[in-house]
């Protein structure tokens, strides 16, 4: 069976191309690039619907295998005819899934591999860089040296899922507005969006804490203690907290002041006679006040 390796999320910008990319290994120790028998692409939208399939080596086939074990598609190429004389691949924001279905030899088991392709308009981008001066440990680097760079952060992809990931927060708080994309979202309020993706960012951080974190190592007399975990619990307990205030006075500014319309019906008066009247009163026999 062919080991296949593929970025889990690929972010694409609204009418620009990318190349989204797989790599195929051969099934041994260590692994080692090498090209397999079939590839077959389909590409689905979010509702289950195949908008594109491909298959390499077939007549007009768009996958390329610039080298041993690497195979892409450009999505969005101006050249391809799907996007001829409109662009439509990149036109819109909007999710792909990319099925990959390879297999090694003839008579193989096939192995399938799912990416997740997004095309996102560019200044979603621009508030993925805001987040990210707020919450990526990148931003610490662990050298100063450009040759030496040790990159400690998160990717453009993760950085957007914890945005989602804090949307999706906000609109669990009452009352009612809710947002279902991210460019919906009022920007005079991307703090209050940055706070609630922060809790989602560290709360991963956290549960990578609580699985590397070295509570009490010895040895010999030299000790050293790597305890993260309670401090991000901590920060996001604090955070929390104070969204439980501010996302709902957030909410409250899209909220109008209810009102009521009472209209005067038919026995207005004499209802008004009735309740006015003493106790015992009886009017034409029928309506009495006790």
């Amino acid at each position: 069976m062919a080991v296949v390796d593929a970025n889990p999320l690929v972010l694409i910008l609204k009418n620009f191309t990318r190349r989204v990319t797989i790599k195929t290994f051969t099934n041994a120790e260590p692994p080692v690039l090498a090209n397999a028998d079939s590839v077959v692409l389909q590409v689905q939208d979010l509702s289950d619907n195949v908008v594109y399939t491909d298959t390499f080596g077939a007549v007009g086939s768009r996958i390329v295998n610039p080298s041993a074990g690497i195979y892409y598609i450009v999505w969005g190429d101006p050249a391809a005819p799907e996007n001829v004389p409109d662009q439509t691949e990149t036109a819109q924001h909007c999710r792909f899934l990319f099925v990959w279905a390879v297999v090694d030899a003839p008579g193989a088991e096939e192995e399938q591999r799912v990416q997740t392709v997004e095309v996102l308009p560019a200044r979603l981008l621009d508030c993925v860089r805001e987040f990210r001066s707020q919450l990526d440990k990148g931003m610490k680097a662990a050298s100063v040296d450009p040759e030496d760079f040790c990159p400690l952060g998160y990717t453009d992809g993760m950085l957007l899922e914890y945005l989602y990931g804090g949307m999706t927060l906000i609109n669990a708080y009452q009352p009612y507005p809710t947002w279902c994309a991210l460019e919906d979202f009022p920007q005079c309020f991307k703090q209050t969006l940055f706070d609630a993706g922060m809790i989602v960012g560290i709360n991963s951080q956290t549960l990578f804490a609580i699985d590397s974190d070295i509570e009490n190592w010895s040895d010999q007399g030299n000790a050293f203690v790597i305890n993260h975990t309670p401090k991000l619990a901590a920060f996001n307990a604090a955070l929390s907290q104070r969204l439980d205030k501010i996302i709902p006075m957030m909410k409250l500014h899209f909220v109008r002041s209810g009102s009521v319309k009472t209209e005067a019906g038919p026995n207005f008066r004499l209802n008004t006679l009735v309740q006015m009247s003493p106790n015992g009163a009886t009017f034409r026999n029928v309506f009495s006040r006790s």
